[in-house]
């Protein structure tokens, strides 16, 4: 299959097979990704909910974060989670000063 390739993106998502195959999506349909989005937590200014779905079985799932971009990002401690069906969300209860970047690591053992 031409479209099999590790590296292509045949639904054109902007998510190439492998990780498509990682994250448990499939790899054919644009409407099957993976979503993300940062939220702010209601009266706590110092804290940000990170919802990510869908939680697939067999995956483990790391929020990593940094403070400035191009850095090694490091797993984020100090966290409180919980699941709705497939979606997951890990409230950052750290989250202060500037700039914050995160990222949901996905290993597939």
């Amino acid at each position: 299959n031409p479209n099999a390739a590790p590296l292509l993106d045949p639904d054109g998502d902007g998510h190439n097979n492998v990780f498509e195959h990682t994250a448990g999506i499939i790899p054919t349909d644009g409407a099957s990704k993976f979503n993300w989005r940062i939220d702010p937590v209601p009266g706590f200014p110092n804290q940000k909910k990170l919802i990510f779905s869908p939680l697939v079985a067999g995956r483990t799932y790391t929020v990593k974060t940094a403070t400035t971009l191009g850095t090694t990002m490091t797993t984020l401690t100090g966290t409180t989670f919980t699941d709705n069906g497939n979606e997951r969300t890990v409230t950052d209860t750290s989250a202060t000063g500037g700039a914050k970047f995160y990222s949901v690591e996905i290993v597939k053992p």
